[in-house]
């Protein structure tokens, strides 16, 4: 249902399309801007960074809401037809963006996943692989690449290159901002580096994990009780036992955490259960409303989750 429901969308966006007329390759039409269309809060935030006042970047994902379920409106269709540059991440997520793709006219598109060194998602450390071992999933990319700050600055070094390409009259600007930026997040990955110098502990995650790239740059080590792109929101009795076992093990951080956006029920129950605190370890795959508004961005986010991980690690 959900493919035939999706081909009778694309269908209705050729059509939207012709009728608008709208074609790729515009520059400089708006206020003498650029026009950046970014799908998730990473890219619009290091693309904002580096296009500075040159360009409007438009997120096409609304802060607060569920990232993994998105579907393009036939609005967001025709801004990316009629955009400067498509910034998207890749990945199960963003399968749809292919497909708008090919139904566009020569679109400047970036794919960050391209960018990096993407890793398979692992699924021996999701509780919920015990549950169901009679029915593994094919193997899958995880797609949440920019929770390593070295990547997100790889991703930004491929942003800048863009940029330069788009813009050359201004390359001074787009290279400034991003060395800048890209300073910054080296100076973030030294302190998370030093901030987990031998630590051998497990980390309980309550919720999805969308962090395998943040734990593999620090070699650090988690349960989790569903996969990053996880549909699921109940656990099942034996991935609430094996969690909460983990929890009174010598080798685990006593907190347990969950991500942005979270319903917290599973994380609450097992921090109740075993007297701990409940921490938000933020993906900066979306963004609430309010931060949004607060100007909030991956540096700053990636910031509350330094302070808040110096604080449980002293425990």
């Amino acid at each position: 249902m959900k493919t035939l429901k999706r081909a009778v969308f694309f269908v209705l966006l050729a059509g939207i399309l012709l009728l608008c007329g709208c074609s790729g390759n515009s520059a400089n039409i708006f206020d003498g801007k650029l026009r950046v269309v970014t799908t998730i809060f990473p890219a619009y935030d290091l693309a904002r960074e580096i296009f500075g006042d040159t360009a409007e970047v438009t997120l096409l994902l609304k802060p607060g809401t569920e990232s993994h379920s998105y579907d393009p409106s036939a609005r967001d269709i025709v801004r990316i037809d009629g955009c400067d540059l498509f910034i998207y991440n890749g990945g199960e997520s963003d399968a749809w963006v292919e497909n708008v793709l090919k139904s566009t006219e020569n679109v400047n598109s970036l794919r960050m996943m391209n960018e990096v060194e993407a890793f398979l998602e692992e699924n021996d450390n999701i509780t919920q692989a015990y549950d169901h071992d009679e029915h593994e999933e094919p193997d899958e990319y995880d797609e949440h690449i920019w929770t390593s700050p070295k990547n997100a600055a790889l991703i930004a070094e491929s942003i800048k290159r863009a940029a330069v390409k788009l813009a050359p009259e201004n390359k001074t600007l787009y290279e400034n901002n991003a060395n800048r930026l890209i300073s910054q997040l080296n100076d973030l990955d030294g302190r998370f580096s030093e901030l987990f110098a031998g630590e051998e502990r497990y980390f309980i995650f309550a919720d999805r994990f969308p962090l395998l790239y943040f734990f593999k740059e620090y070699g650090l080590k988690y349960y989790a009780a569903f996969p990053g792109c996880g549909s699921e929101t109940e656990p099942s009795a034996q991935t609430i036992a094996f969690l909460d076992a983990k929890l009174s093990e010598e080798d685990t951080v006593k907190a347990v955490f969950c991500i942005e956006l979270s319903n917290r029920k599973l994380a609450e129950t097992l921090a109740a259960e075993n007297g701990v605190g409940v921490y938000e370890f933020h993906s900066c795959h979306n963004i609430s409303a309010d931060d949004f508004a607060a100007g909030e961005s991956y540096l700053s986010l990636m910031e509350r989750n330094y302070r808040m991980l110096e604080e449980v690690l002293k425990q």
